[in-house]
């Protein structure tokens, strides 16, 4: 008999639009890090071993001023449970499996004109409801002002 082996892959990307008082529309877009209590959390769930309650669902989307220095995105390391810098906006998450995708979840959160003003925002999160990051990423400086809002859209695929 032969045997397959196929290997599934986690994998993340970040989609941030940024719409103007203007009426400009800027799109950006970026790469994430599974982390470490990502990938175990997948793990125990698909063994049941979830304990007395389930708290491995993605809950919020959190939003943060450390993840660059002198102008370079700093690197996350799968092992990171904080992000580099202090939380200035924590939101909560719509979920939403993809409906030609169905191995796809998109995370959305909105950062609206009254929030995280004055700040850089340049890292962000993705929080299980056990407090325990899931995945990760760095950008370069987004300053915010109230003349902007931007919706975060957050794909985790396993391919």
């Amino acid at each position: 008999m032969k045997e397959t082996k196929e290997d599934i892959k986690i994998k993340g990307d970040v989609q941030a639009i940024i719409e103007y008082d203007s009426g400009e529309v800027r799109i950006i877009e970026f790469p994430n890090t599974i982390l470490i209590n990502g990938k175990n959390a997948v793990a125990s769930c698909l063994a049941n071993q979830i304990g007395d309650s389930f708290n491995f669902y993605i809950s919020r989307m959190i939003f943060g001023d450390g993840g660059t220095s002198g102008g370079s995105t700093k690197f996350v390391n799968a092992n990171r449970n904080g992000l580099f810098g202090v939380t200035r906006v924590s939101k909560p998450v719509i979920s939403t499996i993809d409906p030609n995708i169905s191995s796809q979840v998109i995370f959305t959160s909105v950062i609206t004109k009254e929030e995280g003003n004055g700040y850089p925002l340049n890292e962000m999160a993705l929080k299980m409801a056990n407090d325990d990051l899931y995945s990760m990423v760095t950008f370069p400086d987004l300053n915010k002002t109230n003349s902007m809002q931007i919706v975060f859209n957050w794909r985790i695929s396993f391919v």
